[in-house]
């Protein structure tokens, strides 16, 4: 259920609330219910109370946790769950319960937020500003207030005001703010979700002349041709478009006529979903699909890396170890590929790498890990939000040492000649055997070389030559 006024406001002028006393900003209370990371790269669900007074802090944080196990078990958020925190913030209100303007419950509250239920049906609630008060700051700037002092320098919030009333109902404020009353809290939680986290519109098919004809929604349209839908790909090509609302397309994604408050010329994408019916305890694949999307718009699956520097300088031939640390979903696992030097490293998918800096060569290098949800939820990705990418930059100067110009001299002696990068001094060692080796000459570099003759060298019939730095 969304919240534009025009819904049912536009029936009637919500006169006598301006009269009630408005109450002051209250000092609040901040609780933990679940934390799973930084609230920079997780969805933070907060509980905002609404019509609690000072002595149900209490009743608060149970309403709020009980809510919370609802929602995280609701899918898709249930496979997502670790993408999640819950935290709660309780301010207190002078009474218990919303205000209510239907004729057959009328009665007015001071409450923190001045939540109030629709004078046609009690079922629509809304803060200020709405027709009844114009004035943010009595309701959804207090909440973005409180927002921004408990869970500051994040985009990632999505809030929740929880209303102590047992009469159903509840709204979303343009996608900030979903707002629901313990009555039938899970359905409308969960549904009012779908707004505030995926923008998903209502499929609702009972008339609003004049409501909006934004065709935004990813599931609602008013398209009928095949390659215009927005959910294409996930409707069968023996499916007939618009899809008939009887067997054997019930259970299959169409194009179903009845959607955003029109009861013909826009449509939606299943015959029945929580968009269509709050009731109902599943979202549609395209309803999945935004949500899905939604949660990796705001969460990276990568949640730490080693090393946590992306500029390397490697000079040493010692190998070297990448590590990921993810954010895996509840029944699958993220898929990885290394990459080296914009290649793919045949088997190496897991979350570690070691690799030797000799096969990356000199110069400046790249690791790549790439990562990616193939999660079967998402058929379209434009934004190709499923996937991260890592790359750590290597600047390899890796310690170069060479024997060569090998040379006989007339004497029977024989030179060569050492040239490399390596720290001073430099050994030479000799072997009859390649087993036991023994050292004849230590020297420095000059100019990045030096030369080393071994004196009667035609006397033997074969020997090895190697150089090193000593340990």
């Amino acid at each position: 259920m969304n919240y534009f006024w025009h819904r049912v406001f536009r029936r009637f002028l919500l006169l006598a609330f301006i009269g009630l006393g408005l109450t002051s900003a209250r000092s609040a209370i901040f609780s933990t219910i679940v934390t799973n990371g930084p609230t920079t790269n997780r969805v933070n669900l907060v509980f905002l109370s609404e019509g609690y007074t000072s002595g149900q802090v209490a009743n608060f944080l149970n309403d709020a946790t009980n809510a919370a196990n609802a929602f995280l078990t609701a899918e898709p958020y249930a496979e997502y769950a670790s993408y999640f925190n819950v935290f709660a913030i309780f301010t207190n209100s002078a009474n218990a319960g919303s205000t209510h303007l239907n004729s057959y419950t009328y009665h007015l509250n001071n409450t923190c937020f001045n939540s109030t239920y629709d004078g046609n049906i009690d079922r629509i609630i809304t803060i200020p500003p709405n027709p009844s008060d114009s004035t943010n700051s009595h309701g959804q700037g207090r909440i973005d207030a409180l927002l921004q002092q408990y869970l500051p320098n994040t985009n990632n919030n999505f809030a929740v005001l929880l209303v102590n009333d047992v009469i159903e109902g509840g709204s979303d404020t343009y996608g900030k703010v979903a707002i629901t009353a313990l009555g039938n809290l899970s359905h409308f939680l969960v549904h009012e979700s779908g707004h505030a986290i995926g923008g998903l519109g209502d499929e609702y098919t009972d008339a609003y002349p004049g409501y909006s004809t934004n065709d935004v929604e990813p599931n609602t349209t008013t398209q009928t041709n095949y390659t215009q839908i927005k959910w294409k790909a996930w409707i069968s090509t023996n499916t007939p478009i618009p899809t008939p609302a009887f067997d054997p397309y019930l259970q299959t994604v169409g194009l179903f006529e009845g959607a955003h408050y029109y009861p013909t010329g826009w449509f939606r994408p299943f015959y029945d979903c929580r968009m269509n019916h709050r009731d109902l305890d599943y979202f549609c694949p395209v309803c999945q699909e935004a949500l899905v999307l939604a949660i990796y718009g705001k969460v990276r699956p990568l949640a730490a890396r080693f090393p946590t520097n992306n500029s390397l300088t490697v000079t040493s031939a010692t190998n070297l170890t990448f590590s990921l640390n993810l954010l895996q979903p509840a029944t699958h696992n993220l898929n990885i590929q290394w990459r080296t030097n914009n290649v793919a490293m045949a088997g190496a998918t897991n979350p570690v790498l070691s690799i030797s800096p000799m096969q990356l060569g000199g110069g400046t290098k790249k690791v790549e890990a790439v990562i990616w949800d193939a999660t079967d939820m998402v058929r379209t990705d434009l934004k190709n939000v499923l996937k991260q990418t890592n790359t750590w930059t290597l600047n390899v100067t890796l310690p170069v040492l060479v024997i060569n110009s090998l040379k006989w001299l007339n004497n029977s002696n024989f030179t060569l000649q050492v040239t490399g990068t390596v720290p001073d001094p430099v050994s030479i060692q000799m072997s009859t055997n390649l087993a036991q080796w023994v050292a004849v000459h230590t020297n420095v570099f000059s100019n990045g070389k030096f030369s080393y003759t071994n004196v009667g060298a035609s006397q033997f019939p074969q020997r090895y030559f190697r150089a090193l730095t000593p340990p």
